[in-house]
């Protein structure tokens, strides 16, 4: 229901506060406690004897609510840059591949725009009149804008680029002609939303298509680098990390967490759902037999090639082999199985 405020707003940004605060009268005086033997005094919370409130004009319908627009890097292979001047992250690929993924980004969307080029995308003007990206885009409590960006490569390494957007110039409709307004890093922060959004897909689509392409992965019991017990594999660390979410996913382990830079992901065992969940087909009892509960799983790179998989509590301690040899049946399965 609070999400609908926006419902009330004026469509031009103005916002629809009830201004009755203004009408409020001054408290009681403070009351000091019988028993009190000590006033702390601090003259920096201290009022002025007599103060009253002068300025009576309204503020709050100069107040921006829009909430903060944050930028969408939960997904693997993405960081935000915070020390760039504008809305900047960092995607885990080759500069040699942004010509085709801001070509697909252009397409997918059906964008119009001015240019393109091996290192840069200038949009033409996105307007929130049009189906697509530009409804999106720009002050939720305002009708009738359109906006134009960039996408700029500003830098890379040997694994990955930055690219930077920035919202060039916004216009609003105001009596039937178009006026230029103020752009903002938020805005931009939306746009590049978008294209960390296509980027994921691409970069999902990419994953299963190389799984699928190296077929199932043969695991067998062994230990880690560490001489724990653990399942190991031939496979490098990439095609193990990668297909670990299907594997945790079929067997109804959902993932709370992941940190690749630490190899780490963070599943839960849940309470069994139960007769009546089961009988409406919402059964997510998990397939392995541990007790409810969150765990971990360590991915680790072997120093003679291969990966090994570990198995952690929540307070990242290695669970006991007896255990780690019953549920290994499950996850060889899983991790053996081709269409995940």
């Amino acid at each position: 229901m609070l999400s609908g405020c926006s419902w009330f707003s004026a469509n031009d940004g103005r916002e629809d506060i009830d201004d009755s605060y203004l009408n409020s009268k001054q408290g009681k005086e403070l009351q000091i406690p019988a028993n009190a033997d000590e006033i702390i005094q601090n003259d920096n919370f201290q009022i002025p004897e007599g103060a009253v409130i002068v300025n009576r004009q309204a503020k709050g319908n100069l107040l921006n609510l829009e909430p903060p627009q944050l930028l969408l890097t939960s997904g693997d292979g993405v960081r935000e840059d915070t020390d760039a001047s504008y809305p900047t992250v960092w995607l885990r690929a080759q500069s040699s591949e942004l010509k085709s993924l801001l070509d697909g980004f252009v397409e997918a969307n059906n964008l119009n725009v001015e240019s393109v080029s091996n290192d840069a995308l200038v949009t033409d003007w996105l307007s929130d009149e049009e189906e697509g990206l530009g409804e999106g885009l720009g002050s939720y409590n305002i009708d009738d804008q359109r906006h134009k960006f960039s996408l700029n490569l500003i830098a890379e390494n040997a694994n990955e680029f930055a690219i930077q957007a920035i919202h060039l110039t916004s216009q609003q409709e105001i009596d039937g002609s178009w006026k230029d307004v103020s752009t903002s890093n938020r805005v931009a922060r939306q746009f590049l939303n978008q294209f960390i959004g296509y980027y994921d897909g691409v970069r999902n689509r990419q994953a299963r298509a190389r799984i699928l392409a190296e077929g199932i992965i043969e695991t067998r019991l062994g230990t880690n680098s560490r001489g724990s017990i653990a399942i190991v594999s031939d496979r490098d660390f990439q095609a193990i990390w990668q297909q670990t979410p299907a594997v945790l996913e079929s067997l109804n382990l959902p993932i709370i967490d992941r940190d690749q830079s630490q190899g780490l992901f963070f599943f839960k065992v849940a309470e069994n759902s139960g007769f009546w969940n089961s009988l409406f087909g919402k059964n997510t009892d998990s397939r392995v037999d541990m007790l409810p509960g969150n765990y971990r799983i360590l991915v680790e790179t072997l120093a003679n090639g291969g990966s090994s998989i570990s198995f952690q509590d929540e307070e990242g301690q290695k669970l006991s082999p007896n255990l780690v040899g019953k549920i290994y049946p499950e996850f060889k399965a899983a991790f053996r199985k081709k269409e995940l």
